[in-house]
């Protein structure tokens, strides 16, 4: 008789890392060992608004993504650009992902194109269990028509009150928050 094997799937999100190296390198000491990571845009550049800081190496972070131990999904960002597509071997192009893991329907954008009402309404077209989102800096989770939306905020630029940098876990059906300042889980949510 063959025994079941129960894996369990540990998927990062992060957002608007913004070229930001050390960001990335956080969030995945932080985060530890992951089997995919969901990453919601704004990739390598900074854009026109934002600061560069000094850790500001686009070409650096694009590397250590591709050299990543775990593959990872990205939607395009309002501030990435097509030759940003040179830099990363995955592909980067779409402002859609859709993930199907461990029986969840996923959702992933930026966040730029539509509101939370329009992202609401594709979530009950297509069934969905969680929406994640960046393009805001605000990290968040709340559930509207029993879909989870989430916003893990900016792994390199938040705009938080506490202006924390975060980074988010879907793990067990459960969904975290975490501080890349120091480890703390800022929220969770079951789904």
């Amino acid at each position: 008789m063959l025994e079941k094997r129960v894996v369990v799937l540990r998927i990062g999100l992060i957002s608007d890392t913004h070229g930001d190296v050390d960001s990335w390198r956080k969030a995945l000491d932080i985060l530890g060992e992951l089997d995919l990571a969901i990453h919601t845009g704004d990739i390598l550049s900074s854009g026109p608004f934002n600061p560069r800081g000094p850790s500001y190496n686009p070409l650096e972070l694009s590397r250590e993504i591709n050299f990543a131990p775990f593959p990872t999904i990205f939607a395009k960002g309002n501030c990435d650009a097509d030759v940003d597509t040179i830099a990363i071997a995955y592909p980067i192009e779409s402002p859609y992902a859709f993930v199907y893991a461990e029986g969840l329907r996923i959702l992933a954008t930026h966040g730029h194109l539509y509101n939370e009402d329009k992202l609401l309404e594709m979530g009950m077209r297509y069934m969905l269990h969680i929406i994640i989102s960046g393009h805001t800096h605000v990290r968040g989770i709340k559930v509207r028509e029993g879909i989870v939306m989430v916003n893990p905020g900016s792994a390199s630029l938040p705009k938080d009150e506490d202006d924390i940098p975060s980074v988010g876990l879907i793990e067990n059906r459960v969904v975290k928050l975490i501080s890349l300042e120091d480890g703390s889980e800022l929220e969770r949510i079951e789904v």
